[in-house]
C-alpha cells in the first residue's frame, strides 16, 4: 500500500521537470533546427566580455586533474563534457576515471554528456545509434556521480534532421561554443595561446570556449592563458575598459526547480519496481513509457 501511495507523488514530482535547455554550435552542416539555440545562449548581451570554459572528450587520468588544479587556483568553474568509454566497465582505469568524475563534481564543476563513443550522429547510421549513445552515456554518468547530466554536447557539433528529431524526443538541446582554438589540431601551446589572445582581445559579449582536456598542449597552454588574462585585465582597468570575466554554467541550467535527489531517486526506484511487477494492471492510472528518454513516466487515467 505504501508503494501505491507514494508512486503518484514521486512520478508527479519528476514529471514536473523537463530536460534542461543548453545551446548548440553554429555548424557548417546547415541552419540550426528550431529546437537549437545560439551558442552564447540567453543573456548573451553582457555588460562586457564573459567566458565560460568547457572541456571535451575526457576524463583523462593524467591530464584532467592538472586542469582541475589550475581552475581551482583561480576559482573558475567549468563544464566537462565526457565520453563514457573512458569510465565504462570495471577495470582499474575505469574505476579511477569514475572517481575523477566525482572529484570534478565535488570541486563545483559540471559533468556533461558527450555520448559514449564520440561518434558522428548524423549520416547513414545516425538514426540508429544517436539515442543509445546519448542515453547510455547519461546512465553511465549517473552511475558514476549519482546525478544525471544536466547538459549535453553533440560530438563534432553536428546537427541534421534525424539528430534533431532524437533530441526533441529526449527533450534536450545541445550546448555549443563560440570560440574554438582547434587545440586538437594545433597541438601547440604557443599557437593555442596566440589564437585565444587574438579572440579575447576583440570579444565584446558572452562566449563559450571549447577546449579538450585530453590534449597535452591545451593543459600546458591553460595556465599561461589565465596569466595573460590577468595581465590584460590589469591593462583594461587602467584604461577604464571592461575586464574579461569568467562565468560559470549557471545560466545554461534549467529555470525550473530541480527535483530533490531523494524524490528523484525514489521515483526511479518505484517506477522500475512497478514495471517489473504485475502491479500496473491494478493501478488506477497507467505508466506510459520513457517519455523524455530519462526513465521517467507520465501518469494518465485508465
Amino acid at each position: 500500500m505504501l508503494l501505491i501511495a507514494l508512486l503518484p507523488l514521486a512520478l508527479a514530482a519528476r514529471a514536473s521537470a523537463t530536460e534542461p535547455v543548453g545551446t548548440v554550435p553554429r555548424s557548417a552542416a546547415g541552419p540550426p533546427a528550431p529546437e537549437q539555440a545560439s551558442a552564447a545562449g540567453e543573456g548573451a548581451a553582457a555588460a562586457g566580455p564573459e567566458i565560460l570554459l568547457t572541456f571535451d572528450d575526457g576524463p583523462r587520468l593524467d591530464l584532467t586533474p592538472r586542469v582541475l588544479e589550475v581552475l581551482d587556483r583561480r576559482g573558475i568553474k567549468a563544464v566537462f563534457f565526457v565520453n563514457g568509454w573512458r569510465f565504462q566497465g570495471h577495470s582499474p582505469e575505469a574505476n579511477k576515471a569514475r572517481a575523477l568524475l566525482q572529484d570534478i563534481m565535488r570541486r563545483g564543476h559540471l559533468v556533461g554528456n558527450h555520448t559514449v563513443h564520440h561518434l558522428f550522429l548524423c549520416g547513414q547510421r545516425g538514426p540508429r545509434i544517436a539515442e543509445r549513445e546519448i542515453e547510455d552515456n547519461a546512465v553511465l554518468i549517473e552511475e558514476a556521480t549519482g546525478m544525471r547530466p544536466l547538459l549535453y554536447r553533440t560530438p563534432y557539433g553536428a546537427h541534421c534532421p534525424s539528430l534533431s528529431a532524437t533530441l526533441r524526443k529526449l527533450g534536450i538541446r545541445s550546448t555549443g561554443w563560440d570560440i574554438d582554438p582547434q587545440d586538437w589540431r594545433l597541438r601547440d601551446p604557443d599557437k593555442i595561446l596566440a589564437y585565444m589572445q587574438q579572440r579575447l582581445r576583440v570579444l565584446r559579449r558572452r562566449a563559450i570556449v571549447l577546449f579538450h582536456d585530453v590534449q597535452p598542449a591545451t593543459v600546458a597552454a591553460l595556465p599561461r592563458l589565465l596569466d595573460w588574462i590577468d595581465e590584460e585585465n590589469a591593462a583594461r582597468r587602467a584604461a577604464g575598459r571592461p575586464e574579461i570575466r569568467y562565468i560559470d554554467y549557471g545560466y545554461l541550467l534549467p529555470e525550473y526547480p530541480i527535483v530533490p535527489p531523494i524524490v528523484d531517486g525514489l521515483g526511479r526506484i518505484l517506477v522500475d519496481a512497478v514495471r517489473r511487477s504485475p502491479l500496473p494492471s491494478l493501478l488506477p492510472f497507467s505508466l506510459r513509457g520513457h517519455g523524455r528518454g530519462d526513465g521517467s513516466a507520465t501518469i494518465s487515467p485508465m
